[in-house]
């Protein structure tokens, strides 16, 4: 396959069949001219001040049917030779091509589904008049061939709108409706309202109503409060009925006199049927016997009843505001319309249930209550905010990351007059960590402490991570703090002090103990004045990175085009970031093309972060592989992010395969085999990912000569 602009495009936009796209990497590597056009490219499009190429004038260039033409590659030979020495020779229409064809890969490999409300209104914009297509048509006869060659199938479209025939050349969702359509819905609708007229007219009772002076036959009128009178036709209810022509046809109908009743005039009242009056027959009713009491014991005869008590519901706290203070850095919030992280913006409130994530290098400063303490959200921490419970009026869902808790203010007089006991001022904090529910406290008006949440890697090959599957620890910098872990127990810390949350904590930390730490030295992040901590952490790529946030665009949209940045530790930061928010897609990419070892690094540490979270992330990951591997490298990276333990680096056998891998063609397993390898014999033996070939194979054979000195295995029993 040729090395063209064309199919360099169509390479990075993953167009390619992966034998093709192999092929085209592989002629990377041996042209220099082609990686730095790639890098071009990359940068022409990120480029925010770029101007557009003009329609018509000086700096036309190319004409947009022209480019449509070579992006569907119906071009001669000679205009595609055009063509591209255009764009080689301007990065302004280098990067319309470019990014048009990124555009169309992104809308006809995920089509937009466009409503049916907004069809409508679009269809009842109304029909083009006919002059106006005539006017069209004239039009187009004074264009040159080449730019009236899209306007005919327009204006052709609107006229077959307008006269009702159809266009084979359009489709089926933009065809006009035939009239037998329109006039087969309007002749159901005046059916329906003629049968229901029809129905309406043969009912007995609105015929009464539409008929004046005519009631249906059996009807009574009411008397006082409703009761039914019966008319006497001899006048015995002292009422004289008067006959008229009307009561002479219909012998059951009288009409009352109006100068001797008090009813409306004109009202007819039909006379009720003789039926024989039946009295009810009154018959006296059986005493009823009380039923005897069964004896009770004599010292149950005084014992008074007790009621089964309502068990009290759980008082639930008042809930706390919380509002970010920090002025610099990005803060980042899930988005449920957009599906994706977008940039928080520096006033927006923030409520219970939000996802938020801060990415490195950044930090976000949190103010609780009315100054009650300041959290501050370290780079690389991602929570979600819980509601306020029995315990605590806030709570924190931590995935991962450091949070920083700085007490500044005490309880109020209203809660000292609510307790039952008075007790020492705190601020209750829940913590959810991986669903154990836990509680912290800040005992003391100048506590200051940190919580440090870290996920596990999967080891096994398609196991379950055996809980827990985090590791956690509190740090406790100064004041007295007490936690309550998940069991109900509780545990009072005085800083500078320690606690591992989980068993595997303490291993982390050299000379300390439960408790009060004599020689412990404490993060560097665990500090509460933010000038200080970033003086410590030593950040010098915090406003270069800041930069590549866009606010107006989702996360997903915006930073994987920062990854090519040709500055590593920028492209670093930002798959850190797409790690942070556990966006998979993205990460696979990285793996499979990135530019700079870091960034595939921290893909492989990211993916196996997610891998093991749900299981319906194995067949997400096996879909994306797909993508981006051939077959049979797509399952050996899905093996290899999985991991392997001591027990695989003891069996002959998984030992070799590790080996080999070390040899493969793919960049991606190559780097994968080198992490395990590396991580249970922790040697390197001069071997490198991303060496020559040559010097690979040396190292290599240093790795099977490993093998043969260790049994076969890469470790001993």
């Amino acid at each position: 396959m040729r090395l063209t602009l064309r199919t360099l495009i169509a390479y990075l936009d993953d167009e390619l069949q992966p034998d093709q796209a192999k092929e085209i990497g592989q002629k990377l590597t041996e042209s220099s001219y082609a990686t730095a056009l790639v890098d071009r490219i990359k940068e022409v499009m990120r480029r925010r001040r770029l101007s557009a190429p003009e329609l018509f004038g000086k700096g036309a260039g190319l004409d947009p049917n022209l480019v449509a033409e070579y992006l569907d590659s119906e071009l001669t030979p000679a205009e595609v030779v055009d063509v591209e020495k255009i764009c080689l020779d301007s990065d302004m229409h280098l990067a319309e091509v470019a990014a048009c064809h990124q555009i169309l890969t992104l809308v006809l490999g995920d089509p937009v589904e466009v409503r049916q409300e907004t069809r409508s209104r679009m269809y009842g914009l109304g029909p083009v008049a006919v002059d106006d297509v005539v006017r069209a048509n004239d039009f187009m006869g004074a264009l040159p061939a080449r730019e009236s060659r899209s306007i005919p199938m327009i204006a052709s479209a609107e006229h077959s709108s307008h006269s009702g025939a159809t266009d084979p050349a359009l489709p089926d969702y933009l065809q006009p409706q035939t009239s037998w359509k329109r006039s087969g819905m309007l002749a159901l609708v005046l059916l329906i309202g003629v049968g229901w007229i029809n129905l309406l007219m043969r009912d007995p009772t609105m015929t009464g109503q539409l008929r004046p002076g005519v009631r249906p036959e059996g009807e009574r009128l009411s008397s006082d409060k409703g009761a039914a009178t019966a008319v006497d036709p001899s006048g015995a209810n002292g009422i004289k009925p008067s006959v008229t022509p009307d009561s002479s046809k219909d012998p059951q109908v009288a009409q009352l006199d109006p100068a001797l009743s008090n009813k409306p005039r004109n009202v007819r009242v039909a006379t009720p049927k003789e039926l024989p009056e039946i009295e009810p027959e009154l018959v006296p009713a059986k005493p009823v016997k009380p039923l005897p009491t069964p004896p009770q014991p004599a010292e149950a005869v005084n014992k008074p009843v007790v009621e089964p008590e309502e068990a009290p519901l759980a008082k639930v706290l008042p809930a706390q505001k919380l509002a970010r203070v920090s002025k610099d850095g990005i803060l980042l919030r899930f988005d449920s319309e957009a599906h994706d992280f977008m940039v928080l913006p520096r006033g927006a409130e923030l409520k219970s249930g939000d996802r938020l994530a801060s990415p490195e290098p950044f930090r976000a400063d949190l103010v609780v209550g009315d100054d009650l303490c300041l959290v501050a959200f370290n780079g690389g921490t991602a929570v979600r905010l819980l509601g306020p419970d029995e315990h605590a009026g806030f709570g924190l869902d931590v995935e991962q990351g450091s949070l920083l808790f700085e007490a500044r203010g005490l309880r109020s007089a209203e809660e000292d007059a609510d307790a039952a006991k008075p007790q020492k001022p705190s601020l209750p904090i829940a913590l959810l960590l991986h669903g154990q529910r836990t509680r912290l406290e800040l005992a003391s008006d100048d506590a200051v402490c940190g919580i440090e949440v870290h996920r596990h890697e999967p080891m096994r090959f398609e196991t379950d991570l055996t809980p827990p599957s985090f590791t956690a620890s509190l740090y406790v910098a100064r004041g007295l703090i007490r936690f309550i872990n998940v069991d109900g127990k509780g545990a009072t810390i005085e800083g500078p002090g320690f606690l591992p949350i989980t068993s595997d904590a303490a291993a982390n930390v050299k000379n300390s103990e439960i408790g009060r730490a004599s020689q412990l030295v404490l993060p560097d992040w665990l500090e509460p004045d933010p000038k200080r901590a970033a003086a410590k952490l030593k950040r010098p790529y915090n406003t270069a990175f800041e930069k590549e946030f866009d606010a107006d665009q989702p996360l997903l949209l915006s930073m994987p085009a920062v990854v090519s940045n040709p500055r590593p530790a920028i492209s670093e930061l930002a798959v850190k970031c797409l790690a942070l928010t556990d966006s998979h897609e993205p990460l696979v990419k990285v793996l499979s093309r990135g530019d700079h070892r870091e960034a595939r690094l921290v893909a492989i540490t990211g993916l196996r972060h997610w891998l093991p979270l749900d299981p319906r992330n194995r067949a997400l990951l096996k879909a994306e592989l797909s993508k981006h591997f051939l077959p049979s490298d797509a399952d050996a990276v899905y093996r290899l992010l999985w991991g392997f333990d001591q027990s695989d680096a003891k069996a002959p056998v998984t030992s070799r395969t590790l080996v080999g891998w070390l040899e493969s063609e793919q960049l991606a397993i190559r780097e994968l085999a080198f992490f395990h390898v590396q991580r249970l014999t922790g040697l390197k033996h001069e071997y490198s990912p991303i060496n020559p070939p040559g010097q690979r194979r040396a190292a290599v054979d240093r790795w099977y000569s490993h093998l043969e000195n260790k049994g076969g295995a890469l470790a001993q029993e």
